[in-house]
């Protein structure tokens, strides 16, 4: 009786130790699977953050491409890397973008083109790249990170350095900080270059929080809110000017 209570405490023994050491084995694989996934779950997290800050990552690719990062900056374009570019406004904030086929690219003397030529001419991604890498002045026009357009700034291409209406280029597209003259006339000035200009009543006037609206959309705006505007200084725009009156003023986005 004896011996059979001892045999049952001995298997009974036994069999904890064996549930134990079971039980040991799972908890050491559970924790490890936690641990990949986890790690999976960074890496993950990492590539995501790189793809939704609006092209400023160092990769490329589709994933970079989808930001959300929609609006038209108005500055300095720089190289960054194949099909990557960074616009820099008057402010030094930078913005970076990608180019694809359909991207638009317009020059006016430094990307392609003839600085005195009235009209813009189209170019390609080759001589964008090399444009950009030495850098030069446009309105960029973004949507969900890559660019629209690329349209350079006429007044960047050295042409019209005059500080007057009736100096250098009547018509084209300039981009600088806005100015007020006088009622129904304005200036876009940059690099100590400044450009005059009239509105009209058919002048397409856009706002983006500053002159008008706010910087989530593009609103349309009043002369008036022109001029307030343009006395209190400090906007940034890009003017579409033809025979030395404003068609379009776009305040960039900010």
């Amino acid at each position: 009786m004896l011996r059979t209570h001892r045999r049952k405490s001995v298997l009974a023994a036994a069999a904890l130790v064996a549930t134990t050491m079971l039980l040991t084995a799972c908890q050491g694989e559970g924790t490890e699977d936690r641990g990949k996934s986890t790690g999976a779950t960074a890496s993950d997290s990492a590539a995501q953050g790189k793809s939704e800050d609006g092209g400023s990552g160092t990769g490329a690719g589709s994933a970079s491409k989808s930001g959300t990062v929609t609006g038209k900056w108005v500055g300095t374009v720089s190289y960054l890397a194949p099909g990557k570019y960074t616009v820099t406004d008057a402010k030094d904030a930078e913005q970076a973008f990608f180019t694809s086929e359909d991207t638009d690219i317009e020059g006016a003397g430094k990307i392609c083109g003839d600085a005195d030529g009235q009209a813009a001419t189209p170019c390609t991604e080759e001589q964008l790249e090399a444009a950009a890498k030495k850098g030069f002045g446009a309105t960029v026009d973004v949507k969900d990170g890559v660019a629209v357009s690329i349209i350079e700034d006429h007044a960047d291409s050295g042409a019209g350095t005059g500080d007057g209406m009736g100096e250098g280029e009547k018509s084209g597209l300039f981009a600088g900080t806005l100015g007020y003259m006088a009622p129904g006339k304005y200036s876009v000035s940059r690099d100590g270059n400044q450009r005059a200009f009239f509105t009209a009543t058919d002048t397409v006037i856009n706002g983006a929080g500053w002159i008008c609206g706010d910087a989530e959309t593009v609103t349309p705006c009043t002369e008036e809110d022109l001029e307030a505007a343009a006395k209190k200084g400090g906007i940034a725009v890009a003017v579409q000017v033809e025979d030395g009156v404003a068609v379009t003023i776009d305040e960039e986005h900010n």
